[in-house]
């Protein structure tokens, strides 16, 4: 069966006439007679009654009209999607993204993506660095935010940003009222660290080359949870300043670390996907955010 020839017995249907429905088609009367008695041939259908020169639908034109009708507009739609598509309007993407951004930088980002791209979905899925880097293995995710990278072949990766580590305190600390803190300052203070090893190991480093040993007391998972119990009063920490400055005002002071550190963003691509054209445009808005920000890492 002819889907043009289809489209010609739809616009008899529609307009009433053989000679209209060729005019639209940009077809001769008899290029269009001879259409319309090819799609009665193949169907086996005999779809209008000749009278006088007219074309009445028989019984059995009305139903295959009423199946080309629901035929029709599933083809209209796939025609709007694969605009929409094309044009980045309609979509799913599948994010995973670590617990420091995804409860600050991203949903801000994420609503003004939406606003852009209005009939695209999408999921964000808040877990660890190490879980994340599991989903983009196993091209479960369209891209991954985390805390550190991997040798997997199937994900590329690539450092976008470097956020730097601050010194929170509570509000009516000691050194809340110094210009910044450094890691002898902080000797002896109940110290609240952050779950993830990369981060840990980080800071770690800069208190030993110190000589400052960490008097852990708390640990929590996630970098808002710390920041929560200094504001508080549990003691103090070492975050990323986007965390820290989520809860600035509310019962914490932020101050610079001194010898100035800084927390990686790893960006992750499955290269078991093709390359969505919508996760391309949710990296570039990203990358805009970390320069706005003067957090993004040089090229």
């Amino acid at each position: 069966m002819n889907l043009r020839h289809v489209e010609l017995f739809r616009l008899i249907m529609k307009f009433g006439t053989l000679t209209q429905a060729g005019e639209i088609m940009a077809i001769s009367q008899p290029a269009a007679s001879k259409m319309l008695f090819q799609l009665e041939r193949s169907t086996g259908i005999t779809l209008f009654q000749r009278t006088k020169g007219r074309l009445k639908p028989t019984r059995d034109g009305e139903l295959f009209f009423a199946e080309v009708q629901r035929t029709w507009e599933s083809i209209e739609r796939l025609e709007r999607m694969s605009k929409d598509i094309s044009q980045m309007r309609f979509g799913r993407l599948n994010l995973g993204v670590k617990p420091a951004l995804a409860g600050t930088l991203m949903p801000p980002l994420i609503a003004r993506f939406r606003r852009k791209h209005e009939n695209t979905t999408i999921s964000l899925h808040s877990r660890s660095s190490e879980r994340v880097i599991e989903w983009a293995i196993a091209g479960q995710i369209d891209l991954g935010i985390t805390n550190t990278s991997t040798p997997h072949p199937n994900v590329a990766c690539r450092v976008m940003a470097r956020i730097p580590g601050v010194c929170i305190l509570p509000e009516q600390h000691r050194l809340a009222g110094r210009s910044d803190v450094r890691p002898e300052d902080l000797d002896g203070e109940d110290y609240v660290s952050i779950g993830a090893i990369e981060r840990s190991t980080i800071i770690e480093k800069a208190f030993d080359a110190a000589g400052v040993r960490l008097r852990i007391m708390i640990e929590a998972p996630m970098a808002h949870l710390t920041c929560a119990l200094v504001a508080s009063g549990a003691g103090v920490a070492i975050v990323d300043e986007i965390n820290a400055r989520a809860f600035h005002g509310r019962g914490l002071v932020v101050k610079p670390f001194v010898p100035e550190i800084s927390f990686p963003v790893w960006h992750l691509r499955p290269l078991s996907l093709s390359s969505s054209s919508l996760a391309e445009a949710l990296t570039r808005d990203l990358e805009d955010e970390f320069e706005r920000l003067g957090y993004r890492a040089e090229a």
